[in-house]
């Protein structure tokens, strides 16, 4: 039988405490808004966008949205739920699953710039050119809060199947 890690055996101050509680809270935030955002733009949004954008970019491997729909809808939003759902259960699983997350936001949001373009730079003046590089700033904020959090949690930044 393994021992508790030391980390179980002493409560955290305070301070910490308090740090950790703000550091899920916010975690747990971008999450709703990962979610809520990719899942209704890939039912809604998605596929109403002018066919010809799937071919401004640098690649062009779209015949129609159905792809781009589920891997928006499908991967970022179900993967932020999922991590959002773990976030409450089980908090270092969680901060695992936000992590990944974070970097499939970003992933998916780099493939999006190859295939219509980087949308800040076609269309300046409209307000949904820049949630490009938005979505590219939460993905990094989620994924490097979820490592943070799988600090706070394990007492480490190395990961472990073991530990979840």
């Amino acid at each position: 039988m393994q021992s508790p890690s030391p980390r179980a055996e002493q409560p955290l101050p305070a301070s910490a405490a308090q740090k950790h509680l703000k550091l899920l809270a916010t975690l747990i935030g971008l999450e709703v808004f990962v979610a809520a955002t990719a899942i209704w733009g890939a039912i809604a949004v998605v596929p109403t966008i002018p066919m010809d954008w799937l071919r401004q970019g640098v690649i062009a491997p779209f015949s129609d949205t159905t792809i781009p729909a589920v891997a928006l809808g499908v991967l970022c939003g179900g993967s932020a739920l999922a991590a959002l759902v773990a976030l409450f259960l089980w908090p270092r699983l969680g901060a695992a699953l936000a992590l990944v997350s974070g970097v499939i936001m970003v992933g998916f949001e780099l493939v999006e710039i190859l295939v219509v373009g980087f949308t800040p730079v076609l269309y300046p003046t409209q307000f949904p050119a820049w949630l490009q590089p938005l979505y590219i700033v939460i993905g990094l904020a989620t994924a490097l809060l979820g490592a943070r959090l799988w600090k706070a949690e394990t007492g480490s930044y190395r990961f472990r199947l073991v530990e979840l």
